[in-house]
């Protein structure tokens, strides 16, 4: 898997499972069609999440995925977690690590 791809199956399960539930948009008047793979989440041009949701989604994606991240921090978040895609990339990306270790 090149840094580029991912498994659309760990992204819908962040979309759904740890972003959509999760955090309870639902409840904030966000449907689940408006958060797609290239929506920013921390960004007011997008989902506009905050540092608390960054960590609740992080959270939520290590124990949905069995993954865990070294460092995080505001560059990792930045790096990694800037969309639903990107963050699915990271995530495929640990879980191919993880089964070829």
């Amino acid at each position: 898997m090149n840094i580029t791809s991912f498994s659309p199956e760990v992204a819908e399960k962040i979309r759904n499972v740890v972003i959509f539930e999760g955090l309870e948009l639902e409840e904030l008047g966000i449907g689940l069609d408006e958060i797609g793979n290239d929506v920013l989440l921390f960004d007011a041009d997008g989902l506009d999440l905050d540092s608390v949701d960054a960590l609740e989604v992080l959270a939520g994606v290590q124990r949905e995925f069995g993954v865990t991240f070294p460092e995080i921090d505001q560059e990792f978040i930045e790096n990694n977690c800037s969309t639903v895609g990107r963050l699915a990339q990271t995530v495929s990306l640990q879980i191919e690590q993880k089964s070829a270790a």
